[in-house]
């Protein structure tokens, strides 16, 4: 199953997944527009009744729709209230290819990251050093205290750079535990 989720520790409505679903919740029936309660597990319906998929987390004012094909960051404000549960004025169709169409935007974001240079800042925020390589693989990162290499697939692009999903304190337990003595 594919994930619209940007990296593992966030959870994120992506700007094309929130935009489309915002856009989608102008146009439901007016009777449905009261926020209704989301709870895990509540079926979600487009507005012909058809299936959308099921709540798979609710995170504040983010709710995770699995529609079987991916998991996506759906704003809550979007969801109203419909005869048979939730409604959603997407098709299922149509939120998967707003997910697929995130996920492409935010592989290519990522990628024009992975250069030398760009800064990686660890969970807390903290700066943990700069970008030395990349391959499809592997980033090496360089810090004041020596390089490591991290799993490409553990970074995620944000606006001042990269975060990988460690903090400080394990990146420079990685360092000191690749570091010849």
């Amino acid at each position: 199953m594919k994930k619209a989720l940007l990296f593992c520790s966030f959870i994120v409505a992506t700007p094309a997944v929130a935009h489309a679903a915002t856009q989608a919740a102008a146009t439901a029936p007016a009777a449905a527009q009261a926020t209704p309660s989301v709870t895990v597990g509540a079926t979600v319906n487009d507005t012909s009744g058809a299936q959308v998929g099921t709540v798979d987390q609710v995170n504040g004012d983010v709710v995770i729709v699995n529609t079987g094909t991916n998991k996506v960051g759906v704003p809550i404000r979007s969801f109203a209230k419909g005869p048979t549960g939730l409604l959603l004025a997407l098709t299922k169709a149509e939120l998967d290819a707003a997910a697929q169409q995130s996920a492409a935007q935010s592989k290519a974001q990522l990628q024009s990251l992975l250069v030398a240079g760009t800064p990686v800042h660890g969970t807390g925020g903290t700066l943990l050093g700069t970008v030395k390589a990349a391959d499809d693989q592997n980033v090496t990162v360089t810090t004041a205290k020596g390089e490591v290499r991290l799993p490409t697939s553990g970074f995620a692009a944000r606006p001042d750079g990269l975060v990988v999903g460690i903090t400080a304190a394990q990146l420079e337990a990685a360092v000191t535990a690749n570091t010849p003595q």
